[in-house]
C-alpha cells in the first residue's frame, strides 16, 4: 500500500502585548503601525501557502523600481517566545520577504528606500490557530489555494476542533468540497507530488480517486504520465487517460494467482470448505496441473536459533519498515525460534522523538507462538496500538509503517496445519 503524507499539528500560540512589543521594535503609529522589517519575525507554520521564491523575487524588483505600497499592509499578531513580545507577519508573507531581499540588495530607484512596513496587529483575544487559518485563506482567496493545500488546511482545522459545518460557512464551501479535497488529502503520497509537479489537475485526480480509489487511482495516474512523457507532453489530460491501454495480467501475476490458488487447495483445512468452492479451486487447477510442480507449497524449515550466554538472541530474525532517509527503520520486529515449532518475538521502534530497541529473550512470562506467522501477528498488533497513540499517529515514522504492518498482518501462514486449526476453533 503506497504510503500516506503524515500531518504535523503546532503547538498553541501564546500571544502578547501590542503596545510592549511595537515599543520594543522601535515602531511609530499613524494610521497603520509602521514597524522597521528587521524587527517583524516570520514562522512558515503561520502562513496557508508555501513561500514561492519567484514570486518573491518580482516583488522585490517592483518595490526597488516603486517603493512599498502602503495601501498593502501586512497582517500581524504577537507572540510571546522567551517572555519577549514579538510582531509575526501571518499575512503578506511574500511582500514581507520582498522588501528584505530589496532591501538587502540595494539599488532602488530615488526616494523609494524602505525603512518601516505598515502593519495592522490583530487583537490578541481573536488570535488562534483556527483563525489564522481561516484568514490565511481568505485573505488568499484573490489567488486561490489548490485542492491539496485546502484539503492539508481542512484536516488540520478538523483535529482543531472545527465542525465541518463551521468550516463550510467560513470558507464559503460546500460539504461536497470538503468531501472531494478529503479524498485527495487521503490519497498516496505518490499521487499528491503528481498534482503539486502539475502533472496531473487537482480536478483529474479527485475524479480517479472517487472512481478507483487512491491505489489505483495513483497507478493509472502514473501510467498515463509515464505515456505522456513519451509523447513529449508535460501533463495528463482526462481525454489521454481514458485511452490509456487497459491493464492485462502479465506473467508474473499469472504465477502469483497460480501460487494462490494452490495454496488454498494445500491448506490443510481445505476439505472443510463449502462444496461449491472446493469444486471451483479443482476446475480452476485441473487445466493446469502440469504448471503446479513450479509452484512450491512445502513448508519452510526454519533455522533453530541459540541465545547468548545472556539469554538473548542476538541471532535473530529481523523484518524493517522502509528505510528512512536517516538509514534507520521507524519499526523492526525481531523474530527468534528457540526450538522447532517454538517462536518468541521483541520489538524495536524510532518514532517521533522516542527510540526503544530490544532484543528476543527467554522469560517465565515470555508469550510464546506455535508458528512464525503468529509471532509476526503479534507483533504487528503491538506496533500498530504503539504507532496509534496520539503523540505517535501523525509522524512521519508511523506513515511509514502503517503500509508495513498491513502487508505483514494480510500475510498466509504457511507453517499453520490443520491439527492447529482444530484447537484453535475449540
Amino acid at each position: 500500500m503506497p504510503k500516506t503524507s503524515p500531518l504535523v499539528l503546532d503547538a498553541m500560540i501564546v500571544t502578547g502585548n501590542t503596545k510592549a512589543a511595537i515599543k520594543a521594535a522601535g515602531g511609530g503609529s499613524s494610521d497603520l503601525w509602521t514597524v522597521p522589517p528587521d524587527q517583524i519575525h516570520y514562522d512558515p507554520r503561520d502562513n496557508v501557502r508555501p513561500l514561492d521564491h519567484d514570486r518573491v523575487r518580482h516583488l522585490a524588483e517592483l518595490m526597488k523600481a516603486n517603493g512599498y505600497d502602503r495601501k498593502k499592509p501586512l497582517g500581524c499578531f504577537v507572540r510571546k517566545v522567551g517572555g519577549e513580545d514579538r510582531i509575526f507577519v501571518y499575512e503578506g508573507q511574500h511582500r514581507y520577504h520582498a522588501a528584505l531581499l530589496a532591501i538587502k540588495e540595494g539599488g532602488f530607484a530615488e526616494n523609494k528606500e524602505i525603512d518601516r512596513l505598515p502593519c495592522v496587529i490583530d487583537e490578541a483575544k481573536s488570535v488562534n490557530r483556527a483563525n489564522l487559518i481561516y484568514a490565511g485563506i481568505t485573505n488568499n482567496d484573490g489567488e486561490k489555494l489548490t485542492p491539496l493545500q485546502l484539503a492539508e488546511k481542512v484536516i488540520e482545522l478538523q483535529a482543531l476542533g472545527e465542525t465541518n459545518s463551521t468550516i463550510c460557512k467560513r470558507l464559503n464551501i460546500t460539504d461536497q468540497t470538503i468531501r472531494d479535497v478529503l479524498l485527495l488529502a487521503h490519497a498516496p503520497a505518490a499521487l499528491h507530488k503528481l498534482v503539486r509537479d502539475k502533472v496531473v489537475s487537482s480536478t483529474l485526480a479527485i475524479d480517479e480517486i472517487r472512481t478507483h480509489g487512491g491505489e489505483k487511482a495513483l497507478e493509472r495516474l502514473q501510467d498515463a504520465a509515464a505515456q505522456a512523457k513519451v509523447g513529449g507532453k508535460a501533463k495528463v489530460t482526462k481525454k489521454a487517460l481514458d485511452k490509456a491501454p487497459t491493464h492485462k495480467i502479465t506473467d508474473a501475476h499469472a504465477k502469483q494467482l497460480l501460487q494462490a490458488l494452490q495454496s488454498v487447495l494445500h491448506d490443510p483445512v481445505f476439505g472443510k470448505l463449502s462444496p461449491g468452492t472446493i469444486a471451483g479451486v479443482h476446475a480452476a487447477l485441473t487445466p493446469h496441473a502440469d504448471l503446479l510442480d513450479a509452484v512450491s507449497t512445502r513448508r519452510h524449515r526454519h533455522p533453530i536459533h541459540i541465545p547468548n550466554e545472556n539469554g538473548v538472541f542476538v541471532r535473530c530474525e529481523t523484518i524493517r519498515a522502509g528505510i528512512m532517509r536517516t538509514g534507520n527503520a521507524p519499526v523492526e520486529i525481531h523474530l527468534a525460534q528457540p526450538e522447532d515449532g517454538v517462536w518468541i518475538f521483541s520489538t524495536s521502534t524510532r518514532v517521533g522523538t522516542a527510540v526503544r530497541t530490544s532484543l528476543p529473550s527467554m522469560g517465565e512470562f515470555i508469550a510464546t507462538y506455535k508458528t512464525r506467522m503468529q509471532a509476526i501477528r503479534a507483533a504487528v498488533s503491538e506496533l500498530t496500538g504503539f504507532i496509534n497513540r496520539p503523540e505517535n499517529t501523525k509522524t512521519k515514522e508511523a506513515a511509514i509503517a502503517r503500509p508495513f504492518l498491513d502487508k505483514l498482518w494480510t500475510m498466509r501462514d504457511p507453517d499453520w496445519t490443520e491439527e492447529m486449526a482444530e484447537e484453535a476453533a475449540k
